[in-house]
């Protein structure tokens, strides 16, 4: 009944979250080959999806405030990263964390292997904050598959801007420490 309500608001009110070549709330850049398969805007956040063959590039916009955001921006990636489809069985495994720089922010890389059933498929995690939102940017592709997505990555990547200002903070990357 809950996803039947979510699916009919919708299909009724959602606007998308991306116009092609329209000034907006986010731009991107489709790398070649890939189809833009769902682009809305619902309850304040911005999904975007692509897929190609067996890869997919997800990018989420969400509004975001409260205590978590004086949680170090790595420990909030690795928890994201861990904790994707959990409730539903997927396994996750990371190997590799780099803290990195996404559109003159800060953000963490987040590298790993995802199990569910008998599927295995990695995915490289994103995640960083802007002023008073997180941006969540995923590309999964089959393990043997994953390396020969960097080029598209990189030009998604590359192509990326939101238009929320940057949140007034030290240095990039200052140390992280818990704040009070």
């Amino acid at each position: 009944m809950r996803a039947a309500l979510g699916f009919f608001v919708c299909v009724v009110g959602c606007a998308p979250a991306w116009h092609p070549a329209a000034p907006g709330r986010l731009q991107l850049v489709v790398p070649d080959g890939w189809t833009v398969t769902r682009n809305y805007r619902a309850f304040g956040a911005d999904t975007v999806v692509l897929d190609r063959d067996q890869a997919s590039i997800s990018l989420s916009v969400r509004p975001d405030s409260g205590r978590g955001r004086r949680l170090p921006i790595d420990l909030v990636a690795g928890v994201r990263a861990l904790s994707w489809g959990a409730r539903v069985g997927v396994e996750n495994a990371l190997i590799a964390e780099h803290d990195i720089e996404l559109d003159g922010r800060r953000a963490c890389a987040v590298t790993g292997i995802r199990r569910w059933r008998t599927a295995t498929i990695g995915y490289t995690m994103i995640y960083s904050r802007a002023t008073d939102r997180s941006v969540e940017l995923v590309l999964h592709a089959p393990l043997d598959q994953l390396d020969g997505q960097a080029a598209d990555w990189a030009t998604f990547l590359g192509g990326f801007h939101l238009d929320v200002p940057l949140p007034v903070e030290g240095p990039l990357f200052e140390d992280d420490s818990w704040r009070r």
